[in-house]
């Protein structure tokens, strides 16, 4: 029943939404963010930044570059959204959190020649982490939860094969008992 009210594509649409508001919210306020505004002391802040690389800062290479990669992860994403089986709404729920926060991306590069609205700055004195924003928060939180799955779908894929072996199933039998078994010797 929950799954009709909150289907997993639900993930991308929010994570986009939360970022599109929050970033407009920043451009809003663009002065007074241009220092920073403390939000749990100094541990949480929010400062204005444009951010003209990837991932935290990292690989500074461009506009056209960086907007062809994140269209192209966005449409692979898609892909691999509708060929996963439905039952795996764990993963399609990682993969449509992680597709929310690559557009969100996407659309501040084409519209805001290749830079990205950056605020979120979180840390202790001088040891801080990179400014990110809820685009970024959406691809970390759903890489990490599309890893978890990837990994727990192996493990009981493994178990799985164990636990056949062990109980005598085996794949090289023939599937109807009333066929003879056949000798290759």
């Amino acid at each position: 029943m929950t799954s009709r009210f909150f289907p997993p594509w639900i993930w991308a649409v929010l994570v986009l939404v939360t970022d599109f508001v929050s970033k407009r919210l920043v451009l809003a306020n663009e002065t007074m963010l241009r220092g920073r505004m403390e939000v749990l002391g100094d541990f949480l802040r929010f400062v204005y930044v444009r951010n003209p690389g990837s991932a935290m800062g990292l690989f500074p290479v461009g506009r056209v570059f960086l907007v062809t990669v994140s269209f192209a992860a966005s449409i692979f994403l898609i892909y691999l959204y509708r060929t996963t089986d439905p039952t795996l709404r764990w993963r399609k729920a990682a993969m449509a959190a992680i597709l929310g926060g690559a557009v969100g991306n996407l659309i501040d590069r084409v519209f805001y020649n290749g830079l990205v609205v950056d605020f979120i700055d979180v840390g202790l004195g001088m040891k801080r982490f990179y400014t990110f924003n809820i685009a970024d928060v959406g691809v970390s939180i759903g890489g990490a939860i599309l890893f978890l799955c990837i990994l727990l779908e192996g493990r009981q894929k493994s178990e799985l094969s164990e636990a056949s072996v062990v109980s005598g199933e085996d794949s090289s039998a023939p599937s109807d008992p009333s066929e003879p078994e056949v000798s290759h010797d």
